[in-house]
C-alpha cells in the first residue's frame, strides 16, 4: 500500500508538471500569470484565449486520452495472451490501420462522409478505423485455431503487419507526389489532428474499455496461473479471449484512426507497471497502466514540441525511439530467463 502511495503521489505532481509545462511552453510563451487570467476569464486575451482553449489544451488532451486507450488496449492484450512482448504495435492493428489510410488517400480521394453525429467526417478516418478492424478479425481469426499458443499469436501478428505494411508501400508506389506526401505524413502520428469531438470520442471509448475490464478483471486474475487453473474455476478461456480482442482492437482502431500511429505506448506502460507492482490484481494493473500511458504520452508530446522548437516533431516518432529499446530489453530477458 505504501509504494501504491508513492507512486499515485509521483505521477500526480508529474501531471500537473507536465499540466503546467504545456500551457506554458510554445511558439508563443506568455508569463503564469497571464495564462492563469486568461484561463479564468477567456475575455481578457482573445488570442492567447484560443491558443489555449482551441490549440495547446485540446492537444494535451488528447495525449492524455490517447495514451490512456493505447495503454488500456496493451495492458488487455498482453494479459490475455500472457506476453509482454503483446502490444496494438506488434499484433498489426497500426499497421492495418496505416494500410486503410493509405488506401482511402491514393484510391477514394480526401472525401468526407456523414455519419449519425459526426458531420463531414474524412475517409481517411473511416479508412483507418476498418483497417485496423480488419487487421484485428486476422488475429482474432488465428486466435480460434485450437491450441496455438501466445508465441505464435503474436508471429501471426507480426506477419499480419508485414503484410499490411507490403500492401501500403505497393498503394504508395502507384501514388502521386501529393498523395505519398500525405500518406506518409498520416502514418507519423499526429495529435493535433483530433478536436474537441474526437478527443471526447476517444474518453468514451476508454471508459467503455475500463468498464469491461473491471467486470471481467476476476477472469482475467486467473489466468495468470495457467488456462487449465483459470478453467477449472469456471472460467470460458475461448470467449474471454475472444471477447479482449475485440475490446482491444476496438480501442487501438478509435485512437489510430483520429491520430494516426503512436506505437509502443501499449508496450511500455503495462510493462513498467508490471515491474512496479509485482503480483497485483488486474483492476489495479489496468487503471494504473491507462494512466501511466496517459501520463506518458503528455510528456512525449511535451517534448516533441520543445526538442526541435519552433519544429514540432510527430510523437510517433520520438515514442517509437523509446518503444524500440523497451521491446529489446523484454525479448532479451525473456531469453535468458528461458535459458536459465
Amino acid at each position: 500500500m505504501e509504494v501504491q502511495i508513492k507512486f499515485w503521489t509521483i505521477l500526480t505532481f508529474l501531471a500537473l508538471f507536465i499540466v503546467v509545462l504545456t500551457l506554458k511552453l510554445g511558439y508563443m510563451e506568455h508569463s503564469f500569470s497571464t495564462i492563469f487570467q486568461t484561463l479564468l476569464n477567456s475575455d481578457s486575451n482573445e488570442s492567447l484565449s484560443y491558443l489555449l482553449w482551441e490549440l495547446r489544451i485540446p492537444r494535451m488532451l488528447a495525449a492524455f486520452a490517447v495514451g490512456a486507450i493505447l495503454a488500456l488496449s496493451g495492458a488487455i492484450l498482453q494479459s490475455i495472451l500472457r506476453n509482454p512482448l503483446a502490444s496494438p504495435f506488434t499484433l498489426g492493428l497500426s499497421q492495418g490501420a496505416a494500410f486503410g489510410a493509405s488506401f482511402s488517400i491514393i484510391v477514394l480521394g480526401s472525401a468526407t462522409i456523414s455519419i449519425g453525429f459526426f458531420q463531414d467526417i474524412s475517409l481517411v478516418v473511416v479508412g483507418a478505423f476498418l483497417g485496423a478492424i480488419v487487421s484485428s478479425l486476422l488475429v482474432l481469426g488465428f486466435s480460434m485455431i485450437k491450441n496455438i499458443s501466445s508465441e505464435g499469436l503474436i508471429l501471426a501478428g507480426v506477419a499480419i503487419a508485414a503484410f499490411f505494411n507490403a500492401a501500403t508501400m505497393l498503394l504508395q508506389y502507384f501514388s502521386t507526389d501529393n498523395q505519398l506526401a500525405t500518406a506518409v505524413f498520416w502514418t507519423f502520428g499526429d495529435l493535433s489532428k483530433g478536436k474537441w469531438t474526437e478527443i471526447l470520442l476517444v474518453f468514451i471509448f476508454w471508459l467503455g474499455g475500463m468498464i469491461f475490464v473491471f467486470i471481467r478483471g476476476w477472469d482475467f486474475n486467473t489466468i495468470v496461473w495457467g488456462e487449465t487453473h483459470a478453467k477449472s474455476l469456471g472460467v470460458k478461456i475461448w470467449s474471454l479471449r475472444i471477447y479482449a480482442l475485440l475490446v482491444a482492437s476496438l480501442l487501438t482502431a478509435i485512437a489510430t484512426a483520429f491520430f494516426g500511429i503512436i506505437g509502443f505506448v501499449g508496450l511500455i506502460a503495462p510493462h513498467i507497471i508490471k515491474l512496479i507492482f509485482e503480483n497485483q490484481k488486474h483492476h489495479f494493473i489496468f487503471f494504473a497502466s491507462s494512466i501511466l500511458g496517459g501520463i506518458f504520452l503528455m510528456a512525449a508530446d511535451l517534448l516533441a514540441k520543445e526538442i526541435l522548437s519552433p519544429i514540432s516533431v510527430p510523437v510517433g516518432i520520438l515514442t517509437a525511439f523509446t518503444g524500440v529499446p523497451l521491446f529489446l530489453f523484454i525479448l532479451i530477458r525473456r531469453v535468458m530467463r528461458g535459458r536459465n
